[in-house]
């Protein structure tokens, strides 16, 4: 086949791949008909459906998020597609939609929604990216980007080995959409939910909560001296929020509409559900770690501000460049815990190597002088124990200079590992119902939990209210808090 006939396919096809999208009823140049759109979704979701951490679809709050969102998807742009909703089981603050009507709400966000009416803007948000074709409009960005990649080849040689396209679609997915669809979705969103029956003035009230989270993101981070970076909890590449709550005010104003809010079933559907992560991925409890299927805690000094993420826990001094994090790793084969500290590290740089006990288990500690992250020159408090075919990785470090100073932290960190007792310690944070009383505060309320959340516990509180610290609930209303 020659240049000239490649050349004429690729560009007969742009030229005819035009579609009347089905939300705007604009023609669209896209690259994917409505046959290969729900077979991309169908398998992509057979793919999150085993790799995302899902409540079962008889849970009670996944029940509930279904039949909202049915709710909505009837009256929506594509009321012929078959939708799917399901609950991620973690503390992530986010929703997305894959093509085809599969959508993906995270337990974190539905956690901070106070009414059945914000849900039902949540996911008609959802459902917009969905009768709007947003999957299909990023696959055709990215396949256009291939499509240039294929021309550019033809007269220049390019090097072999190419992206997996699916990976990147799919990830982009999960990341959000441009600033133009996030739009859209806002304003299908509002032309939805009253139309189901909801007041539209419950997106101003989501994407004000939104902006808390945000704000209290930015704030915990310059108080433990890390970068501050945009928020990166739910939608992350949405425009920025303050311009949307503008742009929903706006528009509820004028859509007229008034209808179902529900404040007092939302708060009965997450009651009682974890605050953050759920037992499986431990959790963070004032300035403890507790983790009761790996049947461990820790304790951390005052100063100390605890992180949990998926791949490790992790903590550092606020100000200061003293770090923690704790991680396992999979061994292949048997080995001593030594030995697994020395594969680790060079054997010039190990200080001090011991063998000992930690929790019952074959453990391994040395005093490592090397780089780490965030310090080039650091002293590592390094500790490490067996158990069965997982190594437990436990690593505090400081600069070289400075480390004599937070030797009795290090130690009181190490010394605080324990088995994890339910009854010593209690549960990881849930959420619960309160009756807001004459005196309450947010402020009282976090002295209460002992800080549960952290030094911002407060701050947390109101947000998951859907309030400010300045403001209050009426003598009377139920509100969450979290134990």
């Amino acid at each position: 086949m020659s240049i000239k006939h490649i050349l004429f396919l690729i560009f007969a096809t742009l030229i005819s791949s035009c579609a009347t999208n089905p939300a705007s009823k604009n023609k669209d140049f896209v690259l994917m008909s409505e046959k290969a759109e729900l077979a991309l979704g169908l398998k992509l979701a057979a793919q999150y459906n085993q790799q995302l951490p899902l409540l079962d679809e008889k849970d009670p709050l996944a029940v509930f998020v279904n039949e909202v969102g049915q709710r909505v998807a009837k009256v929506a742009d594509r009321p012929e597609l078959f939708y799917h909703f399901r609950v991620v089981d973690n503390a992530t603050i986010n929703a997305f939609a894959l093509p085809g009507g599969h959508i993906y709400i995270h337990r974190g966000l539905l956690n901070h929604l106070n009414s059945e009416a914000e849900l039902a803007a949540v996911l008609g948000h959802e459902i917009g990216h969905v009768t709007a074709r947003h999957a299909v409009q990023r696959y055709t960005q990215i396949q256009g980007y291939q499509l240039g990649m294929t021309i550019t080849s033809i007269f220049v040689p390019m090097p072999t080995g190419t992206s997996n396209f699916t990976n990147l679609l799919a990830a982009s997915f999960i990341s959000g959409y441009g600033r133009k669809q996030e739009l859209q979705a806002d304003d299908l969103a509002i032309k939805y939910i009253p139309k189901a029956g909801y007041d539209p003035a419950a997106v101003i009230q989501l994407l004000a909560t939104l902006k808390r989270l945000e704000d209290i993101d930015k704030k915990e981070k310059k108080d433990v001296g890390d970068k501050v970076n945009e928020y990166h909890g739910a939608f992350a590449s949405h425009p920025e929020t303050k311009k949307r709550i503008a742009l929903a005010s706006q528009q509820a104003r004028t859509s007229g509409n008034e209808g179902l809010i529900n404040h007092q079933r939302m708060l009965a559907a997450v009651n009682g559900y974890p605050y953050a992560d759920n037992p499986e991925q431990g959790a963070v409890v004032g300035q403890r770690f507790l983790h009761p299927d790996l049947n461990l805690q820790l304790k951390f000094p005052k100063r100390w501000v605890i992180k949990n993420t998926p791949q490790a826990v992790t903590a550092r001094i606020r100000q200061k460049k003293v770090y923690f994090e704790l991680s396992i790793k999979s061994l292949s084969k048997r080995r001593t815990a030594a030995e697994v500290l020395k594969s680790i590290f060079p054997k010039r740089h190990i200080e001090g190597l011991t063998s000992g006990n930690v929790l019952g288990y074959p453990s391994a500690h040395a005093r490592i002088k090397a780089s780490a992250p965030h310090v080039s020159k650091a002293y590592i408090d390094a500790t490490v124990w067996l158990k069965d075919s997982q190594a437990f990785l436990l690593f505090m470090w400081a600069p070289r200079t400075d480390i004599a100073q937070y030797e009795d932290d290090f130690k009181a960190i190490r010394n605080s590992l324990q088995p994890y007792d339910e009854k010593k310690s209690g549960g990881i944070p849930r959420i619960a119902l309160h009756i807001w009383k004459k005196g309450d505060s947010w402020l009282s309320l976090a002295r209460q939990s002992h800080q549960i959340l952290g030094r911002f516990t407060a701050d947390r509180i109101a947000a998951l209210n859907g309030m400010g610290l300045k403001q209050t609930p009426k003598n009377g209303s139920i509100i969450k808090t979290v134990k």
